[in-house]
C-alpha cells in the first residue's frame, strides 16, 4: 500500500504540472502572423485505440489492457474528440492496474530452461520401497516428486526405468503430471540394460506432482513382474533463452549504477512521454527507486515501480500541450515534440517513431517543406492503416458493421464471410484515395472496387476466381460504382429487416454535406411496421411525411435515401422491395434538379460545393480532435481552395492540413485553470 501511495503522489505531481499549463477552448484569439483567428484546444487523452497502439510501439507487448477499458464516447462522429475523453475513477484504477502489469512484463528476467533431477530412492511411493539405487514398484502404484516449474511452456519429463519381466506381457508404465497421464510406455528392458522413457507436456508454471506409475502387476510364484525407477527428470520450459526483448529495449546497462539508472529512466520516460524529460521529473522517478531500496527491496523492484509511474503519469495517458502562460490568448507555435505527437496520432493513432523524434530534435518539423516530406514518409508506413481504420472506419461507418446483425429470415445469405468481405472492400477502396491513386472528388463515382468470389456473387459481378479481394473495373456494371453502392455502407444504414431511406439520407447529409437535418419535433412517432405491407416503403414514408410536423425533416432527407432504394438491407441490387412492390428511386436534389437512381443522385452530391468542403471539415475534426470553430473557417476555406487547385488528392489535403496554423499552433485562454 505504501508503494501505491507513493505512485499516486508521483503521478499527481505530473497531473498538476499539466493542468497548470494547458489552455481550454475559448471563442476568441488571433494569430499574430496571419491576422486570422485561432481557436484554443483542450488537452487530449489517448482513446483506447491510441493507448493500445502506443503500448505496441513503445513496448512491443502482447498484453491488451485497453480491451477492459470502458468504451470511448463518440462526438462529431469520432471517438478521439478531446472534450469528451474524460477520465472516471474506474479508468484511473484500470490505468494503474495496466501500468503495474506492463511494468512486470517489461522488466521480468526469464530463467533459462532448467533440468530438475530426482533420484527415485530418495522419493516416496504409494507402494514399494527403495532398493539399492532405485525404487521398486512391486505392485500397481506410483513413485512421485513435487517440482516447481518456472513458468508456462513446453516441458520434457524423463524417467530411467527397467522391468522385472514375468508373465505374457512386458512391464507397462505411465508418466503423469498432477494425476493427468502424459505418456504410456511398454518397458521391455531389464536391469542389465535400463531405458529412459520420455513424455512431452505443455504445462503452466507453479508446483506440480510428477509421477511414474506401474500399471500391470503380475505374480505367479515364482514369477513376479515389477517396475524399477532409477530417477525422474523434468526439463523446461523449452525454447526459453533467458532474454526479454522488452526489457532489453529499456534496460541497456546495469541499473545498480546511478548514472546508468538515470539514463534508463530518462530514455524510457522520454519515449513514453514523447518529449525530453526534466531533472525534476527524473527526481520523482528516482524517488520511487530509492523508496523500494529503503524498504529492503531490490533495485529491480525500484525500477519496476519507476516504469509503473511512467506509464501511470498523465504525460503518457494524455497528450499535453503546455503553455508558459496558460491565460495568454497570444498564439504560439507548438514545440517540435508536441507537433510530432499531433502528426503521429493523426496519421498513425500512435506515438512518434524514432525518425519522427529525431526530426523534432533537429527542428525539421517547423519548416513546411520538412512537414510535407515527413507526411510522405508516414503515409508510406503500414501504420498509416490506422487512418483507414479510425478515420474512414468511423466516417464511413465501417466499424459499425461489426455490431450490425441483419435478420436471417430476411437476408439468409448474410454471414461472417460476407461481412468480412464488405469491411475489407471499403478499407481497400479508401486506401486508394489515401495513397493518392484516385482524386477525392471521384470517391462517390469511381468505376472500380475490390471483390472476391463471395462478394462478386453478392453484387452480381463476374467472379474473379479467388477468395482474396481483387481490384475490378466496374465499367459496364451501372448498378455498382463508387462509395454509395458499397454493401458495408448500405448495410449499416439499414434496419435489420428492411432498408431505411431516412437513415441513408441522414448519413449523406451529415457525413458528405455536413448539413444534417434538424432534430424531430417532440411527440412525432416513427414509421410503424406492417406485417403485410400495403404499399412500397416509399409510399408509406410519403404518407408519413404528409403530416406537416414530419414533412419539415423528411422532405430534406428522404429523397436522398430514395435514390438508394434499389439496394436492399445488405447492399444487394433489387428491382422490388420486400413486399414485392416496384422500386421508385426518383427524387429531387434540393433545388438543383431531379434524379432517377443512385448514379444521378451521386453526381449531384459530388458536384455540390458543400461536398468538398465537408471532406476537409471531417478530416480537420479528426486530425485536431475537436469541433470546427468560427475561427477555423478562413483556414478551412483556404485549404479547400488549395485542394481544388491541386487536383483533390488526399495526400495533398493532409499536407495542407498539417501545415495550417490551426494544426501547428495553439493558444491559452483568459479563463484561469485551477488544479
Amino acid at each position: 500500500m505504501e508503494y501505491r501511495r507513493l505512485l499516486a503522489l508521483t503521478a499527481l505531481g505530473g497531473w498538476l504540472g499539466c493542468i497548470g499549463n494547458i489552455g481550454t477552448p475559448s471563442p476568441e484569439g488571433e494569430h499574430a502572423g496571419s491576422g486570422l483567428p485561432l481557436a484554443a484546444a483542450p488537452m487530449h487523452r489517448l482513446n483506447r485505440s491510441e493507448y493500445r497502439n502506443t503500448l505496441r510501439d513503445l513496448l512491443g507487448t502482447g498484453l491488451d489492457p485497453a480491451a477492459d477499458f470502458p468504451a470511448d464516447d463518440i462526438s462529431l462522429g469520432f471517438d478521439n474528440i478531446a472534450s469528451i475523453l474524460t477520465v472516471s475513477p474506474l479508468q484511473v484504477e484500470l490505468y494503474e492496474q495496466a501500468a503495474r502489469e506492463l511494468a512486470v512484463e517489461a522488466l521480468t528476467i526469464p530463467a533459462n530452461a532448467a533440468t530438475q533431477h530426482f533420484e527415485a530412492e530418495a522419493l516416496t511411493g504409494t507402494v514399494g520401497s527403495a532398493t539399492g539405487s532405485a525404487w521398486n514398484l512391486f505392485s500397481n502404484g506410483e513413485v512421485s516428486s513435487q517440482v516447481t516449474l518456472d513458468g508456462d511452456g513446453d516441458y520434457v519429463i524423463r524417467a530411467r526405468v527397467w522391468g522385472q519381466q514375468a508373465g505374457p506381457d512386458v512391464v507397462k508404465a505411465a508418466i503423469s503430471v498432477d494425476a493427468q497421464v502424459v505418456g504410456n510406455f511398454d518397458v521391455a528392458s531389464d536391469q542389465n540394460a535400463p531405458e529412459v522413457i520420455t513424455a512431452n507436456a505443455t504445462l503452466t508454471g507453479g508446483t506440480k506432482t510428477v509421477s511414474v506409475a506401474f500399471l500391470n502387476d503380475y505374480y505367479q510364484a515364482p514369477a513376479d513382474r515389477n517396475l524399477y525407477v532409477d530417477w525422474i527428470e523434468v526439463e523446461g520450459p523449452l525454447g526459453v533463452t533467458g532474454q526479454n526483448p522488452i526489457r532489453e529495449k529499456i534496460v541497456f546497462c546495469d541499473p545498480v549504477d546511478p548514472t546508468c539508472r538515470h539514463d534508463i529512466l530518462s530514455g524510457f520516460a522520454a519515449q513514453a512521454w514523447r518529449r525530453p524529460v526534466t531533472e525534476e521529473e527524473l527526481g520523482r522517478l528516482e524517488a520511487l527507486v530509492q523508496k523500494a531500496i529503503g524498504q529492503g527491496d531490490t533495485i529491480e523492484k525500484g525500477l519496476e515501480l519507476a516504469v509503473t509511474g511512467i506509464l501511470l503519469a498523465p504525460q503518457f495517458i494524455y497528450r499535453p500541450e503546455l503553455d508558459d502562460d496558460p491565460t495568454s490568448e497570444f498564439p504560439h507555435d507548438l514545440d517540435d515534440y508536441e507537433l510530432a505527437s499531433r502528426l503521429s496520432y493523426f496519421l498513425w493513432s500512435s506515438m512518434p517513431d524514432q525518425e519522427l523524434f529525431d526530426a523534432a530534435s533537429l527542428g525539421e518539423l517547423q519548416d513546411a517543406a520538412g512537414l510535407r516530406a515527413t507526411v510522405d514518409r508516414m503515409l508510406a508506413d503500414p501504420k498509416a492503416g490506422a487512418l483507414v481504420d479510425n478515420f474512414a472506419g468511423q466516417w464511413l461507418l465501417v466499424r459499425a458493421l461489426e455490431d450490425h446483425v441483419p435478420d436471417y429470415a430476411t437476408y439468409p445469405t448474410y454471414d461472417d464471410t460476407l461481412r468480412d468481405s464488405l469491411r475489407e472492400e471499403m478499407r481497400l477502396y479508401f486506401t486508394e484515395f489515401l495513397q493518392g491513386n484516385v482524386p477525392l472528388n471521384k470517391i462517390l463515382t469511381a468505376e472500380f472496387t475490390y471483390v472476391n468470389d463471395r462478394l462478386a456473387e453478392h453484387y452480381g459481378l463476374p467472379l474473379p476466381g479467388t477468395g482474396e479481394l481483387q481490384r475490378v473495373d466496374l465499367q459496364g456494371s451501372p448498378e455498382r460504382f463508387g462509395l454509395l453502392t458499397m454493401g458495408s455502407l448500405l448495410t449499416v444504414t439499414s434496419y435489420p429487416n428492411r432498408t431505411s431511406p431516412v437513415k441513408r439520407g441522414v448519413w449523406i447529409l451529415e457525413k458528405l454535406l455536413c448539413d444534417g437535418p434538424p432534430p424531430p419535433p417532440p411527440g412525432v412517432e416513427g414509421l410503424k411496421p406492417e406485417e403485410t405491407p400495403t404499399g412500397s416503403l416509399r409510399e408509406r414514408l410519403e404518407a408519413h411525411r404528409s403530416d406537416p410536423k414530419c414533412a419539415v425533416c423528411h422532405q430534406i432527407m428522404d429523397p436522398l435515401g430514395f435514390g438508394l432504394e434499389h439496394y436492399d438491407g445488405i447492399g444487394a441490387y433489387r428491382t422490388e422491395d420486400v413486399g414485392g412492390f416496384p422500386i421508385d428511386s426518383k427524387g429531387e436534389y434540393f433545388d438543383k434538379g431531379s434524379f432517377d437512381g443512385a448514379q444521378q443522385m451521386a453526381d449531384f452530391v459530388q458536384q455540390d460545393p458543400r461536398f468538398a468542403t465537408c471532406l476537409v471539415e471531417k478530416l480537420f475534426t479528426y486530425a485536431l480532435g475537436r469541433d470546427v470553430e468560427s475561427e477555423d473557417i478562413p483556414h478551412l476555406q483556404f485549404i479547400s481552395e488549395q485542394l481544388s487547385a491541386s487536383g483533390y488528392m488526399m495526400p495533398e489535403l493532409i499536407k495542407l492540413l498539417v501545415t495550417s496554423e490551426p494544426f501547428r499552433m495553439r493558444r491559452g485562454t483568459k479563463e484561469e485553470v485551477t488544479p
